[in-house]
Parts: C-alpha cells; structure tokens; sequence
C-alpha cells in the first residue's frame, strides 16, 4: 500500500539515502580513503551526520548502503502553493570526511546538471519531485543520481511524504497481541484514537488498519487486511499467518483536518537463527531508530525468549511503558522493538551493586542495540548499566503496583540519560548537554529560565557517602510527580528536554 499524505496541517517528510558509491575520486595516500557523511536540507531544516556512530562505521568504503534516512514536519499552510501544488525545498549533498593534514572535506558531485547538490522542489500532496519536468516524478525509492566533476558518486535515495506520528492533542496507539507473530497462531491489530492525555476521549472520523505479508524475494506486498472506520474509538482487525515472512503493518487516524500515521512497523513471522535477535517492531534503519532489545531473566522465564509470559510480558511492557507514556507513543515511529534469544539476569540493586548478568555475545550481536531490558517478575529493586547499554525492568503488578513504569524510568537512565531525581541514594550525574540533575545550585539557577522556571523552583539534596563532605546535588524538576522521581509520573520540562535532543538525533541519522 503506497501512503497517501494529508495536506493538512502537518506532513512528515523523509528523504533516505540507499546508496552512496565513488564514481571517481582524485584523492591520493593519506586523504585516499573516502568517508562518507551527508549534508540535506529539507524546506531550509539543515542535516548533517558527520561523525555519528554509523558514519564512523563505514569509514574507508567507497561503496556504502547506510540507510541514513533524515526526517522533519512541515507546516504545509507556510509552503510555497503558488503553483497549484504546495512545494518545499530539498538539496542532497554528499562529502567525504577528510582530517589531519588534508586539505578541508570534499563535497563530491551528485548531480547531471549545474551544481554538485541534488536539488529539487517536493510537491507534499501528492508526493512528487519537481526538476525540470513541469509534471513532477512520483516519489519513491531506488531514484538514481550521479555527478560528472572529477570528484563525482552516485546517490541513491528515496523520498516519502506522509503524515506524522502524533499532533497537538491527539494520539494514536497501534498494538499487535501476540507481540512475536507465529505462523498458525491468530493475531489481532488494535487501533486506539487518544487525546493529548492518552485518554480513549476522541470519537475518530475515521480509523484504518493495514496488514500486509512480506514474502522473501517478492517485492509486491500481499494484503492481509485492512479495515476502515468511522465514528468509533478503536477498531481491531483479526487475521492468521499461514506461511512464513514479515507482517507489515500500520495505524492511521483522521480528525477533522489533521491525519495520524504510526509509520510501517515490521515484525519477522519466521523462527529464524538463534543466535539473531528478532525483530517483533521494525519500524526503519537503526541509524535513524532508537532499538530497544527484550531480554529474558533467566530466574523468571525457565523458556527463555519463546516462553508464552515472557511475550505476554513483553507485549504489556509495548503497550503500556512506551505507548502509555506520552513522549514515547508521540515518538512512535522512532523506535525499534526486538526480542533477544540470549537470556540475561537482572541483578537486584539492594545491596548497592548492579551486576546484570549481560546475554552471550552482548557486545557483538547485540552492538546495534541502545538499550537491552531485562524483564522479570521478581521482588528486587531495579537499575540501569548505562556503560553496557542495559537496565532492568520488573513486570510483575502484584510485585509493585508501579511495575510497567519501572521499565519508563529505566528507560529513561538508558538511552536517554536521564538522572534520577529522588533523595538520597539514586544515579546522580550531571549530563554536558540538557542536564535534568545538577552538580552544584549555581548551573541549576542558570539552566531554569531555559525550563520555564524561577530560580526558586531548584531544590537540594545530599547523598550519604563514605568520605566526607558529602555530595549535593540539585534539579529544578518537580518533586515527586515525574517520572525520573517516583516513575509514575509524568515527563517534565527537563526530561522531555532530552528526549527531543535523542529524538533529534534520530531525525538526522545519529541515532
């Protein structure tokens, strides 16, 4: 099914890069290896990506298929429509990162005609690229570029417009139960219209579920479902898997003029390897995604990753730690969901250590991933390895009451980096860049104006140690309704701070 975008309000545009190959390149001995980044700009919105982590990663090729995919919202009332087709810019630049003595980076030649950028003027509804054809070329993926400069690569890219995750008060929520489709076994897609509480208030104009089957090498996707509604709350849709491929799926929302899309999310229907991670919420490339891995204590789930509670737990944990927290269901489409086949053992934190016992091969299969949680159902107190990428997450509501918002405020330690704002003996650090605890109560007076605060809003406290004086620390975020503080609690001005700076991030391939 080919997305067909709202013309209003906002549209969400994505431009992805397949395929970055040298066609020709002058350089020689130190500056002779070429390392790709990107440079776009997307209706005046810049984007860059030197070194994030997969820029790093394919230094040295020549010959790159990264899947850097960069992402903003546009406002199509402000667009250009003198035309008859409301139309924002986009240029596609290419460079090769060169340091030490080498004379500055190279911008090589992507395009046939005058310029090395590739330029072109985007039409949001339908989606069409305008070059010099008055008509404009549908969007889609596998289009071609090359340049004819000495320094020249082929680029090939894909563009879509469609609508986004989320808008000002209203949401949508997606879910698949089982979580892990298997072929045999029904499953049932649920769409749910919300306000900007995550209430179940909004009575939708109209509700879509698309389900489709991916067959290895076909490219056609085979319909499975697609229901659509209007005048309801929520909808579901049931269907049963009878051969092995992906189940693609996704959510839409219409009311009045503003359209919801929940993006693609992939889920992978066959066994496949053991010793591969499976994707049950594949929603796009890990450059551009923040890929949260479920792993199964060993103490609480005897069958590991394919025992029946640690997937109903893992579904729970979907549905209502990520998309029953509002920053995370409004950044839906920016996550990645996996299920690992290694076990783990979450450690419990009482004693003042956090030993997780990390699944085999963490650091190799699992490199990819920002986070692995480790779900359990027992009576201990949970904590994040923020240099092993992992924290743990008990599930289990008879445990603690607040159990499913455990695994939020884990999260947010991992891999937001969040500190925890709660006396007297949590993580307590101070992040460079949109802190939400501080080290002393000067940075914590100077930083609260840029939260919507007084200075008076900081607070104070100290930290029992073994060595004298004791620390203190200081946050201007509020006490204990939030989420960093008592895990019930909502995001405040702090968190959700660093939330956009990771989501961010994410919308620019360094994710």
């Amino acid at each position: 099914m080919t997305p067909t975008a709202s013309a209003a309000p906002n549209v969400k545009v994505t431009v992805t890069l397949d395929r970055i190959r040298a066609l020709n390149s002058s350089e020689e001995g130190a500056c002779g290896s070429v390392d790709w980044y990107a440079k776009l700009f997307i209706n005046g919105v810049p984007f860059n990506n030197e070194d994030s982590e997969s820029q790093d990663d394919l230094e040295g090729q020549e010959d790159i298929s990264p899947g850097w995919e960069f992402s903003t919202e546009v406002d199509v009332a402000t667009l250009d429509q003198s035309s008859g087709v409301a139309k924002l810019p986009v240029t596609i630049e290419v460079w090769d990162e060169d340091g030490g003595f080498c004379a500055g980076d190279d911008h090589y030649d992507a395009s046939p005609v005058v310029g090395r950028g590739i330029n072109f003027q985007l039409g949001v509804s339908p989606c069409r690229m305008f070059f010099d054809a008055a008509d404009g070329v549908p969007c889609g993926s596998g289009i071609v570029s090359s340049g004819t400069a000495e320094d020249r690569a082929e680029v090939t890219y894909s563009v879509t417009v469609d609508d986004p995750a989320s808008a000002p008060g209203l949401r949508i929520r997606c879910t698949s139960n089982p979580v892990s489709p298997t072929i045999g076994t029904p499953v049932t897609i649920t769409a749910t219209a919300l306000d900007g509480a995550l209430m179940p208030t909004v009575i939708a104009d109209e509700l879509q579920i698309v389900a489709q089957r991916n067959i290895s090498g076909v490219s056609v996707r085979h319909p499975v479902a697609d229901r659509r509604v209007s005048g309801v709350n929520s909808t579901s849709v049931t269907f049963t898997p009878i051969e092995g491929g992906d189940l693609v799926y996704g959510c839409r929302l219409r009311e009045g003029a503003t359209a919801l899309f929940t993006g693609w999310r992939r889920a992978d229907v066959n066994p496949g390897s053991a010793a591969e991670p499976l994707p049950i919420s594949y929603t796009g490339p890990r450059s551009s995604r923040i890929d949260i891995v479920f792993i199964a204590d060993r103490d609480t789930y005897p069958n590991g990753a394919r025992d029946m509670q640690f997937l109903e737990d893992v579904r729970r944990v979907v549905d209502t730690s990520y998309y029953g927290f509002n920053e995370f269901l409004a950044n839906q489409d920016k996550f990645n969901f996996w299920i690992a086949r290694a076990q783990g053992r979450a450690d419990d934190a009482n004693d003042g250590d956090c030993d997780h016992e990390l699944p085999d091969n963490w650091d190799d299969a699992f490199a990819f991933a920002d986070a692995g949680a480790i779900l359990h159902r027992k009576n201990q107190r949970d904590c994040a390895l923020r240099g092993d990428r992992i924290f743990s997450g008990v599930v289990d509501t008879a445990v603690r009451t607040d159990a499913l918002q455990v695994v939020t405020h884990e999260n947010g330690h991992q891999p937001f980096g969040l500190a925890d704002e709660y006396p007297p003996d949590g993580g307590y650090f101070q992040q460079e860049v949109a802190p939400n605890v501080y080290e002393d109560m000067a940075g914590c007076i100077a930083d609260a104006p840029a939260l919507g605060r007084q200075a008076t809003a900081c607070r104070r406290w100290e930290r029992p140690t073994d060595w004298w004086p004791d620390p203190d620390w200081f946050s201007s975020e509020p006490s204990p309704n939030d989420v960093m503080f008592n895990n019930t609690g909502p995001a405040n001005a702090a968190d959700i701070r660093r939330f956009n700076l990771i989501f961010g991030d994410c919308s620019t391939a360094k994710c």
